[in-house]
């Protein structure tokens, strides 16, 4: 079997190992937590199919030469210890690709690639960026007229709509991710000019037409990664990603935030304590609409919870698994087009436009994620 390695093996590690294992990868799991581990060898039992090295992240040289290369490294580490490790990578010659979580740090790698990569790279590979972009783009390629307006929206819920109120939520990731991507400004294209938002800003009610029910939508950071200012580059008026959430939760969290003015710490508390996971579950929501002059694509994706994973794992670990096999492959390796003047390279930096949609589909399909 052919290695990877995955950095990182908390919740979300976790996930993206059995993912690699179950598309024919023999995965090698690096964390410092043995917590991490015996999750680890719940998914992956020691011998021909994965190990675990207990130790520092960051040792990425003795690690990486005594793996003799693998695959495809893929980081599901905390975003501040991302980019040492993908610049590790791309000198070395490998394959690499994150979770992403902070939009400068991506935006360091991707640079840094453009200038040294001899193999490809991605970066913000989850669920929001990720998963929802790359159905951005599919829909961007049904719409055969020039498209006017993408919209990307994302919502990580409890499968109860009136669990922990008043904020009808449930806290499934990273509490202190999940506040700055309220706070912080946010980049959405209007009228063919790239602004910047406040987050939360923007509320609106969506119908979303799965579950029969009225939602609400407001913008947070990150979720658009690098596709607000590519549609824009390919002409695109209007672009934004807003979080989806049960009606309520927004009036609720920017009257603490704003009103109240409570730190960043209380505000995690009260979400750690007051939004705790549910034992009903979780459900993922997805939806992209893509409109070029009267030719509209319209996509609703609803993700149970299912097994001993939950929706947002399966979302978030999932897609990044479909796209790092696609990797493995060699799927980017020779990426050059032909011209008069002979061949040109691409960048070896990818885009959300240059995953195969089908291939990347069939992946998440035998993962048992189904689109449709």
């Amino acid at each position: 079997m052919k290695q990877v390695v995955v950095f990182g093996v908390g919740r979300m590690g976790t996930a993206i190992s059995y993912a690699m294992n179950k598309l024919g990868y023999y995965v090698i799991g690096v964390d410092n937590n043995q917590h991490a581990a015996d999750n680890f060898r719940k998914y992956i039992p020691k011998g021909e199919e994965g190990t675990f090295y207990l130790c520092d992240e960051r040792d990425y040289d003795e690690l990486l030469v005594k793996f003799h290369k693998p695959e495809v490294v893929i980081s599901s580490l905390p975003y501040h210890q991302t980019q040492s490790l993908a610049e590790f990578c791309i000198d070395a010659g490998i394959r690499y690709c994150d979770l992403g979580g902070r939009v400068d740090v991506s935006e360091n790698i991707n640079n840094y690639a453009k200038e040294n990569a001899t193999k490809p790279i991605m970066t913000d590979l989850g669920l929001a960026p990720g998963w929802i972009n790359i159905l951005a783009e599919e829909g961007y390629s049904s719409v055969h007229k020039q498209v006017d307006t993408v919209e990307m929206m994302v919502g990580g819920l409890p499968s109860c709509f009136d669990a922990n109120p008043p904020f009808n939520y449930a806290c499934t990731w990273s509490t202190d991710g999940l506040i700055n991507e309220y706070k912080d400004d946010c980049e959405v294209l209007i009228n063919g000019e790239i602004h910047k938002e406040q987050g939360m800003e923007g509320l609106q009610e969506v119908y979303f037409k799965l579950i029969s029910e009225k939602m609400e939508a407001f913008y947070t950071s990150g979720g658009a990664s690098h596709s607000i200012r590519s549609m824009k580059d390919r002409g695109v008026k209007n672009c934004f990603y807003k979080t989806l959430r049960y009606k309520g939760h927004c009036e609720a969290v920017r009257f603490l935030l704003r009103h109240a003015k409570l730190s960043d710490e209380v505000m995690g508390e009260i979400f750690e304590k007051g939004c705790p996971p549910q034992p009903f579950g979780d459900v993922v929501f997805l939806k992209v609409k893509v409109q070029g002059g009267d030719v509209k694509y319209n996509k609703e994706i609803l993700v149970p919870h299912k097994d001993e994973f939950t929706a947002m794992q399966r979302s978030t670990a999932f897609p990044i698994s479909s796209v790092a096999a696609l990797m493995a492959e060699g799927k980017f390796d020779n990426r050059v087009i032909q011209n008069r003047g002979g061949d040109v390279k691409l960048p070896l930096a990818l885009a959300y436009k240059d995953i195969p949609f089908d291939d990347f589909k069939s992946n998440l399909e035998k993962l048992e994620l189904k689109l449709y």
